[in-house]
């Protein structure tokens, strides 16, 4: 008898092994019940930047445009004590940006993430395929936070070649607000893209369109990526930048002109640099609401 799916799992390549665990599914199959996820911890460090906005333009997808000012958000952050990953954690480094994404049946206003990158393959694969998030490996350590000196510092790299840092100075504490930055221009929406497997890769995609976590038209209420509810924060306002470091072919084979890509984003001016510190129920940051939404 072959194997046969069960259409109330989720399955990734390989499938004929059984469903498919990770951050929105047990081993076996079904949704991690709250109580088996306990509490992560993280950190999250961020700095926004004006740039060209001719330039971000040329990053966006069939639908999509720049709404309010061209300011992009580059995050860096680490998480801690996983429960899908069976108390362990990874760092990412998210880019993001305002935009305004008009459907077939639906508008939306929020951010544009044109890639990100993870530290653990495991969390890239349930990313691409189950959210259509364009996730990017790197290694990303853990944040370097000095209290006394009042500093925290991130990097990311590939095989010894560091392609971005970010460090923050003068970090004062200035309140708990449950959010992440940027979480005030709106849901996230990403551009899933699956090619279509032909010779020469001449027949389009089997999958393009944008996913998001805002809820669909007509039914109201707001979801973002991650549910706040039963989180303690702490919120720091800091000095600080970053720099992406241009590749060479050699040195970031599948990945130089992403890097560089970045790097010709001028920063013309930042505008708001910050740090927040957060725990809470692990269930929270499993983003499960993602949809696709209708292309025009």
């Amino acid at each position: 008898m072959s194997f046969t799916l069960n259409r109330d799992f989720r399955y990734r390549m390989p499938i004929v092994f059984g469903p498919a665990p990770g951050p929105r599914q047990k081993p076996g199959g079904g949704m991690w019940a709250p109580e088996e996820t306990g509490r992560m911890n993280a950190k999250w460090m961020a700095v926004t930047y004006r740039t060209d906005p001719k330039k971000l333009e040329a990053l966006l997808p069939p639908g999509m445009e720049l709404r309010g000012e061209p300011l992009l958000t580059v995050s860096c952050a680490w998480f801690n004590n996983l429960y899908w990953l069976a108390g362990r954690g990874y760092g990412i480094v998210v880019v993001d940006f305002p935009v305004t994404y008009r459907g077939r049946t639906e508008t939306l206003e929020g951010t544009f993430c044109p890639v990100l990158w993870e530290g653990a393959p495991d969390a890239i694969m349930t990313g691409r395929d189950e959210l259509g998030f364009p996730k990017m490996f790197a290694d990303i350590p853990a944040i370097a936070h000095d209290k006394e000196r009042a500093t925290a510092a991130c990097s990311a790299s590939w095989m010894g070649f560091k392609f971005f840092d970010i460090s923050l100075t003068d970090l004062t504490e200035v309140g708990d607000e449950p959010a992440l930055p940027g979480a005030d221009n709106g849901p996230a929406m990403y551009y899933k893209y699956v090619p279509r497997t032909s010779i020469g890769g001449r027949e389009g995609a089997d999958v393009a369109y944008v996913t998001t976590a805002a809820p669909p038209l007509g039914t109201g209420g707001s979801v973002g990526n991650i549910n706040f509810d039963g989180f303690e924060f702490k919120r720091w306002s800091a000095k600080g930048g970053l720099s992406w470091h241009r590749a060479t072919f050699e040195q970031l084979p599948l990945s130089a002109h992403i890097v560089n890509g970045m790097a010709d984003l001028d920063i013309l001016e930042i505008t708001k640099v910050q740090m927040v510190a957060f725990s809470g129920p692990g269930i929270a940051v499993s983003v499960n609401s993602m949809r696709a939404v209708d292309p025009a």
